[in-house]
């Protein structure tokens, strides 16, 4: 028993023994676990394969709950890992992820490691602003994170910020990064134009290979731009002598080059430009080249210059007159005289240098002289002459021209130093007119019309000659009539035909004379004369049985005659013309077909255009041959025909002078067929496409005429808005517009009128329609009721008191007010109106008008006096004035002020609103007792005072029983009249009445 109690006491220690070692085992394969998943993210890092690593160092890091001080260590590591990872995918994150990691950890170790390797990640990217904004953090203690900071600020030219860094760096002993800063720090330096300093930083820099081959230029450009011309050849011309291996030499040799031709040294030059040559064949620029040639020439070796220059003389500047004389004179050591000729004249043509110029001139000539070419010689010398006659050369030249004289053949340099002696006998006035005759023909037929002119003065300046003047002349007025100068022409002409010219053929002469003379005056426009002419020099023709009558001649004198209108006599000439005619048959057909049109004989008209367009399809008269044609159907009224015609045109040659002229003939014959919507769009066409052509016009007043036919006025306002800005500072562009908006309003488009008119207005406040489209404004805004606009511009329209319906203005006006209860200016306006227009209609209407306004105004002593005013109107009639009676009557009766209402009526005592009425009521029966309506009083008295006033005083009773009384005797019913007469007299209270009613009945006939 009690063995097995300590078997059963042991059971527990046992089971926790195991339970305890499990734990440890468990405990040990996580561990274990995590580290292979941290092994294994930085394997996949190292790999560069960052999408797996992330995903490894995340499952490492989910896995660290809760963490001891060991893991708490790898932990960072595998979150700075993973930023790297984030980083390296270029994930939008990163920055985030990295300032989250340097926030959580700032004073680890890694924290500045990564600032570092995410710096150097946006360096090695290019993203210098980021990489600055991490090393910046980190490079304090790493020199290449220095480096690359510096070279950072470098690439984004904050030359400031980079220059003390690499100045710091440059001092390091780690030559990778010194020499590297040193030159770094030299090209800024140079750039900063400090170039002392730039040159000791190229000279660290020289121990670089990376940089070694370029420092040689930076040094040499640092001696240069530092003026130590010396000091850079001596540095400079070793290197390039023993062509170093390793360095860029292209540069260094033009700049050596350079400063050796600036310095004289010509012959070291031309080694050096032509070591340049050899290594840069692609980037000789022509000043190189010169400098290259120039260099050559000054060493003698003459041939080698001559092919450096050649390519440079033939051009048209400074460098090109340099090269020309340059080549010359080392064409002329060469002995090659054409080709040093050549280039001298080059030379001398430039006017670039002058000194150059004058010395290039001479030498051609000594050149001209070398070569036999004598005369060529003297017309150069005496170019040379005329052009420098003070210079240096004038002894030499002298000599020069006399020696080239006595071998001369030329005309023309003969002529020029003939020109110049003072002193000529007969013999050599005769040579030298004709010379100069000879020469002006020459000229003549060369088109040198100012030379011609010059040279046919001279010669008729000189008489030796009669017949060789007369030439001359003619000459003159030819060359004149080449350059179109008709008049002076004419002048030097006319002359030549008076009298018998002392000419070998004088027949001849003056019909040459007469054609030129024809000619002018043709050309002048002066036809009559032309005419006259032409006539003469064709009948002249005809005296001759072996003279041809010239078509060309006859054409013109065709043409005088049809200018003149005579048309009979040009279709004459015009088919004789064609009958002869070789060059000019289709022009001549084309004008016989305008002739004949001008006779109405449109069917010939036609015929002739039609040949001139199948004999001649490529003349430059057929589309003026085919418009024409349908320009005839289109006179003739036969618009489908033409609108045939036109079409074919315009689709067959949209290059024709006559398309646009087409598109409006077309557009008109629509209209004039009532194809309306195909004339608008011909209409449109021309001035979209077509703006600034003479047919634009036309057609915006075509179209603005088909738009009001089809009822769309207001179309035409947005078209012609298009069409200005085209041609905006064409004066007719204000009317076209004043007739877009005043075309809606005739087209009844009132409430769209209203716009255009006002905009036009406001545009244009001094323009001569101003006062219509006031009226027209007024009238659109009352038409479509808007009164208040309305109102506006009628009152305009008074203001300008021009306009012919300004008595409408005014009286709408007046209207307008009077339904605004505007009374005091309805009343103005009537009595305006009343004040302009004295007829009997027009005060008629003006007192009515007033009547109303005082009525409304509850004026009615106003209303009262315009009534009077009104009944005692003889133009009106007497029903007329009895309405009116009525109509204030009826308003009295209504109420209103009482004590208007007795002074209008006469009443001077105090009665009541019952007798005021009545008054007024008495008041209208006297007035149609007045007016003979004796029946019409009695029936309103009788019904008014037994009905409606029966219970006025007595007086009022009385009066108006007195006044049916009047009306029965004017009735001639007497005994009626004494019945009521007796009545009054026995009912009335009131003296004054019994009275009147007794002194009444006395009067009556007993009978």
């Amino acid at each position: 028993m009690r063995k097995q109690n300590r078997t059963l006491r042991w059971i527990p220690a046992i089971l926790f023994f195991l339970l305890s070692w499990s734990a440890v085992a468990q405990q040990t394969l996580s561990f274990g676990d995590q580290t292979l998943h941290f092994r294994q993210a930085k394997e996949y890092f190292d790999s560069k394969n960052y999408v797996a690593a992330k995903e490894e160092f995340s499952a490492y890091l989910a896995s660290l709950e809760p963490l001891n001080n060991e893991q708490a260590g790898q932990r960072v590591l595998a979150e700075y890992y993973m930023t790297m990872c984030t980083l390296y995918m270029s994930q939008p994150e990163a920055e985030i992820v990295a300032d989250r990691f340097v926030a959580n950890y700032p004073e680890h170790p890694q924290a500045v490691k990564l600032m570092r390797g995410i710096g150097s990640f946006f360096y090695d990217n290019g993203d210098y602003k980021k990489a600055i904004k991490y090393l910046s953090k980190s490079s304090d203690t790493n020199l290449e994170a220095k480096f690359k900071l510096a070279v950072s600020y470098y690439q984004l030219k904050d030359v400031r910020e980079a220059l003390p860094l690499f100045n710091e760096i440059k001092a390091e002993p780690e030559e990778e990064f010194a020499f590297a800063a040193a030159y770094y720090a030299g090209v800024i330096n140079f750039g900063e134009k400090r170039f002392g300093e730039a040159n000791t930083d190229f000279k660290k820099a020289e121990g670089s290979s990376r940089f070694r081959k370029d420092i040689p230029n930076w040094i040499a450009m640092c001696y240069f731009h530092e003026g130590k011309f010396n000091e850079l050849l001596n540095y400079a011309e070793p290197i390039l002598k023993q062509k170093k291996a390793g360095y860029n030499l292209d540069e260094l040799s033009l700049l050596v080059a350079e400063v050796q031709f600036k310095l004289g040294y010509f012959e070291k030059a031309a080694v050096s430009y032509s070591l340049y040559k050899k290594l840069n064949p692609t980037k000789i620029t022509s000043e190189i080249q010169y400098r290259f040639g120039y260099s050559l020439y000054k060493t003698n070796k003459f041939n080698e210059a001559s092919d450096e220059l050649k390519a440079l003389a033939g051009k048209k500047d400074t460098l090109a007159q340099y090269a020309a004389f340059t080549l010359g004179l080392a064409q002329l050591k060469s002995g090659n005289l054409e080709a040093t000729l050549q280039a001298f004249g080059q030379a001398k043509d430039l006017s670039f240098n002058a000194q150059i110029q004058e010395e290039a001139y001479f030498n051609y000539a000594k050149v001209l002289l070398d070569l036999g070419k004598a005369s060529e010689t003297i017309y150069a010398i005496q170019e040379f002459s005329k052009k420098y006659p003070k210079s240096k050369f004038t002894e030499e030249s002298t000599e020069l021209v006399a020696d080239a004289f006595i071998h001369s053949n030329n005309i023309q340099a003969a002529l020029d130093y003939l020109k110049g002696l003072s002193n000529r006998n007969a013999k050599l006035n005769a040579a030298y007119q004709t010379l100069t005759y000879n020469l002006g023909v020459k000229a003549y037929n060369e088109n040198k019309f100012d030379q011609a002119l010059d040279l046919f003065q001279t010669s008729s300046e000189n008489p030796e000659s009669a017949d060789l003047k007369f030439q001359a002349l003619f000459g003159k007025g030819e060359a004149l009539s080449q350059q179109k100068k008709y008049e002076q022409a004419i002048q030097v002409y006319s002359p030549l035909l008076i009298g018998t010219p002392p000419v070998a053929k004088p027949n001849d002469f003056l019909q040459k004379v007469r054609m030129g003379l024809a000619y002018a005056y043709f050309n002048t426009k002066d036809f009559t004369k032309a005419n006259v002419l032409f006539k003469a020099y064709v009948d002249r023709l005809k005296l001759s049985p072996d003279a041809k009558n010239n078509p060309t001649i006859l054409i013109r004198l065709a043409d005088t005659y049809l200018v003149s209108k005579k048309y009979d006599e040009a279709l004459t000439y015009y088919n004789q013309a064609i009958d002869l005619a070789k060059t000019e048959k289709d022009y001549a057909l084309y004008q016989k077909g305008v002739t004949l049109t001008y006779l109405n004989r449109d069917n010939e008209a036609k015929a002739s255009f039609k040949q001139l367009r199948t004999s001649f399809p490529n003349s430059k008269y057929v589309d003026d041959a085919a418009f024409q044609e349908n320009v005839i159907s289109f006179n003739t009224n036969k618009y489908k025909e033409a609108i045939v015609g036109f079409t074919d045109l315009i689709e067959t040659n949209s290059k024709s002078p006559y398309f646009t002229q087409a598109l409006l003939k077309r557009a008109q014959s629509y209209a004039n067929t009532n194809q309306h919507e195909l004339s608008i769009a011909d209409y449109k066409r021309i001035i979209q496409e077509y703006p600034t052509d003479k047919t634009a016009k036309d057609a915006l007043v075509g179209l603005q005429e088909e738009l009001n036919e089809v009822g769309r006025p207001e179309d035409f306002g947005q078209l012609l808005g298009n069409f200005q800005k085209s041609s905006p500072n064409e004066p007719e562009n204000v009317d076209l517009e004043y007739r877009a908006a005043k075309g809606i309003y005739l087209g009844e488009k009132y409430d769209k009128a209203i716009a255009p008119l006002k905009a036009f207005i406001e545009k244009y406040p001094n323009n001569e329609n101003l006062v219509e489209a006031t009226y027209l404004i007024a009238d659109a805004a009352y038409r479509t009721n808007n009164k208040s606009e309305a109102l506006i511009y009628y009152k305009k329209m008074v203001e300008q008191n021009v306009h012919p319906q300004i008595n409408k203005a005014i009286q709408r006006s007046a209207e307008i007010e009077l339904e605004n209860k505007n009374y005091s200016a309805s009343a103005n306006l009537y009595h305006l109106y009343k004040s302009k227009y004295t007829g009997t209609k027009d005060q008629l209407l003006a007192n009515n008008g007033l009547l109303s306004t005082f009525i409304g105004a509850n004026m009615l002593d106003s209303a009262a006096y315009i009534t009077d005013e009104l009944i005692q109107q003889k133009d009106i009639s007497e029903e007329e004035k009895a309405k009116l009676a009525e109509k204030m009557a009826n308003t009295f009766e209504s109420g209103g002020d009482i004590v208007n209402q007795r002074n209008w009526l006469g009443i001077t005592t105090n009665l009541d609103k019952n007798d005021i009425g009545a008054s007024a009521q008495l008041k209208l029966a006297s007035l149609l007792y007045k007016e003979s309506k004796f029946k019409e009083s009695s029936e309103m008295i009788l019904d008014k005072f037994r009905n409606v006033f029966s219970e006025a005083s007595d007086a009022i009773l009385g009066k108006a029983y007195i006044l049916l009384a009047d009306n029965f005797i004017a009735l001639k019913n007497i005994p009626q009249a004494r019945a009521t007469l007796k009545s009054i007299v026995d009912n009335s209270s009131d003296a004054e009445v019994i009275q009147a009613a007794k002194t009444k009945l006395e009067s009556l006939p007993l009978k």
